[in-house]
């Protein structure tokens, strides 16, 4: 990308890729869904704080994180889920995403994407867990595609009830 594109042009096509990429998700074939990631990329959950007024809620770089992971960690963590080694994962969690586009802006070949996302894991037939906030995608062009460069997503709930975190957000 030589100029940045109009964003009218990139709802559709940020919206595409969101779709392919939940399905993948769902279908829980974590190595494809790294093909939606740049060679180089960052992809945090951090821990987030919490008062009493929501615009204290923040998310320090360099702190806590739920993940904070390249792509190395991440082909980890994919390969892992797709072995048999992930015994929490015996059966398989299923899971159920729904991201909702809100806000798109491109400036010197970034593409920044705000969503509200909302995923549901059942997992062992009784452990439900559901996840939300919001979540930020920087894209970037690779190849004449775009990808994800970094993603952090900021979940509303301080405190998480599931008993493990093998599910990408």
């Amino acid at each position: 990308m030589t100029k940045s594109p109009d964003v009218d042009e990139l709802w559709p096509t940020v919206e595409r890729i969101y779709r392919r990429e939940i399905r993948l998700l769902q279908e829980a074939d974590y190595l494809e869904w790294l093909s939606f990631f740049a060679p180089k990329f960052r992809y945090r959950a951090p821990i987030v704080r919490s008062t009493d007024a929501r615009a204290d809620m923040v998310a320090l770089d360099g702190e806590l994180a739920y993940y904070d992971d390249d792509r190395t960690t991440m082909e980890l963590r994919a390969k892992k889920l797709a072995s048999s080694r992930a015994w929490t994962e015996v059966p398989p969690s299923r899971l159920r995403y729904f991201v909702q586009l809100l806000d798109i802006d491109s400036a010197d070949s970034v593409v920044v994407a705000i969503s509200n996302i909302l995923v549901f894991r059942t997992c062992h037939e009784s452990q439900e867990n559901v996840f939300y906030g919001e979540r930020i995608d920087r894209f970037v062009d690779v190849d004449e595609q775009l990808k994800i460069a970094d993603r952090t997503v900021v979940l509303d709930k301080v405190r998480l009830s599931a008993e493990n975190l093998n599910v990408f957000l």
